[in-house]
């Protein structure tokens, strides 16, 4: 189905592979070793930071194999920054003009390690009273983000497993290449990518992006097939502003397995633009071409049309609205078989420490409804959200999959409880 290729959450199942031991015990030495190739650091402003985030649920839905679910996650980061000194020699007034220049005043090293732990446990799959068979545990630890990165005011070369999104759209993206972000997500989790990335800012805040990938076993977004294995991919992004505005064309190039097929490359060719007048309107737009016949999946196209608004009522109410066109074909722009997304979106804020949303998705060809509230209030230990749904029992459709790997399928009419706590810790480096 051409739903298939609209993933909301990745369907690389729940349990993700371990990164293997060589490829994690390469990038900690590099962590390790990178800071003594350079210059001189401000030990007074160098520092570590301890940092992590506990979330626990609960949640009910009428629809799944197992209605009833609790589980929890702990996603603990380390980060590290070290400031590099300029070099206080004769020349050092044409070497600072030279690296405001060039973008590099502020130069800075910096790393970040974060793991993912979760589990969760779902209940009532029969008919009869709890026993064998009428729950299932699921849960993984994994490495969650794991880069360093060479930055300066302008510009910033990062190599690691990392996030890469981009994109003017916000609920229905053809440019989620790269990350699997869903806006009913509270906690906005995404698995990170393994490449370098290099990004430059120019005066004007235009900007360039350039990255190659390597070693990324599982299914991105709309990959109908994984990439070949220990084969580099790469990509770039051009970003300019336009009147109130600004546009960006971005590209990406890599080889899929296909061990039956010569040409086995795919390209993806993305435009996005967004302006602010009265109003706030945007558009995004993906072609995916695979070089190989592949019939219909050979070719498709991803369109979206965006607008949001906030109206001056009560504390301002946020209203934003997109429509999505997907189509495949043999040929490029040949639209053989389509299908239309819409969503709909309202956020109020009650006051200083609580929120509303609601979002709606609707699904033309299926002629489904998709409905979805959530409550954030603000304590003082953490964040309290409370999310209901009420969707169609249809099977296998992205738009029902839980908003983070562990928790709710959103089939059929549901609840879920939700607290988030999240701690932090400084600590000069002397």
């Amino acid at each position: 189905m051409i739903f298939d290729t609209l993933p909301l959450r990745s369907k690389a199942a729940l349990q993700v592979p371990k990164v293997p031991v060589v490829r994690l015990s390469l990038f900690l030495l590099t962590a390790l070793l990178l800071p003594l190739n350079l210059p001189a650091q401000s030990q007074s402003d160098a520092g570590l930071k301890f940092k992590g985030q506990l979330s626990g649920w609960g949640s009910y839905s009428s629809g799944a194999e197992f209605p009833l679910m609790v589980g929890g996650r702990y996603l603990p980061q380390l980060n590290l920054e070290l400031p590099l000194k300029k070099n206080p020699d004769a020349d050092s007034i044409k070497m600072d003009s030279d690296r405001k220049s060039f973008g590099i005043e502020g130069l800075k090293f910096d790393a970040e390690v974060a793991g993912n732990f979760y589990g969760s446990l779902e209940m009532f799959g029969g008919d009869e009273l709890p026993s064998e068979g009428d729950y299932r545990w699921r849960g993984d630890v994994k490495l969650y983000r794991g880069w360093v990165r060479l930055s300066s005011e302008r510009a910033e070369i990062r190599v690691g497993l990392q996030k890469i999104n981009f994109g003017s759209a916000m609920m229905l993206r053809p440019l989620m290449w790269f990350d699997t972000m869903d806006p009913r997500d509270p906690l906005q989790l995404t698995d990170g990518v393994w490449g370098a990335m290099g990004r430059y800012y120019f005066g004007n805040n235009a900007n360039i992006w350039v990255w190659g990938l390597l070693g990324n076993s599982r299914l991105k977004p709309f990959e109908a097939l994984p990439s070949e294995r220990w084969t580099p991919e790469f990509g770039g992004r051009v970003q300019v502003p336009v009147g109130s505005g600004e546009a960006a064309f971005t590209f990406h190039r890599r080889k899929m397995d296909l061990p039956l097929f010569d040409n086995k490359y795919e390209n993806k060719y993305g435009l996005d633009v967004r302006f602010d007048y009265e109003i706030g309107f945007w558009a995004e737009a993906a072609l995916i071409n695979k070089r190989a016949p592949l019939g219909i999946a050979s070719s498709q196209e991803l369109i979206t049309l965006g607008a949001d608004y906030t109206f001056g009522i009560g504390n301002g109410l946020g209203v934003s609205a997109e429509h999505m066109l997907i189509a495949s074909g043999e040929k490029a722009f040949e639209f053989s078989a389509t299908a239309n997304l819409s969503a709909f979106s309202l956020n109020y804020p009650l006051g200083m420490d609580d929120n509303i949303s609601l979002m709606f998705y609707y699904d033309w060809r299926g002629e489904n409804l998709f409905n979805f509230v959530r409550w954030k209030h603000r304590v003082s230990f953490g964040d309290l959200f409370v999310m209901a749904f009420a969707n169609p029992e249809v099977a296998d459709n992205p738009l029902l999959q839980g908003s983070s790997a562990g928790s709710a399928v959103m089939s059929g009419l549901g609840i879920q409880v939700m607290l988030v706590l999240n701690h932090q810790t400084k600590s000069k480096i002397r």
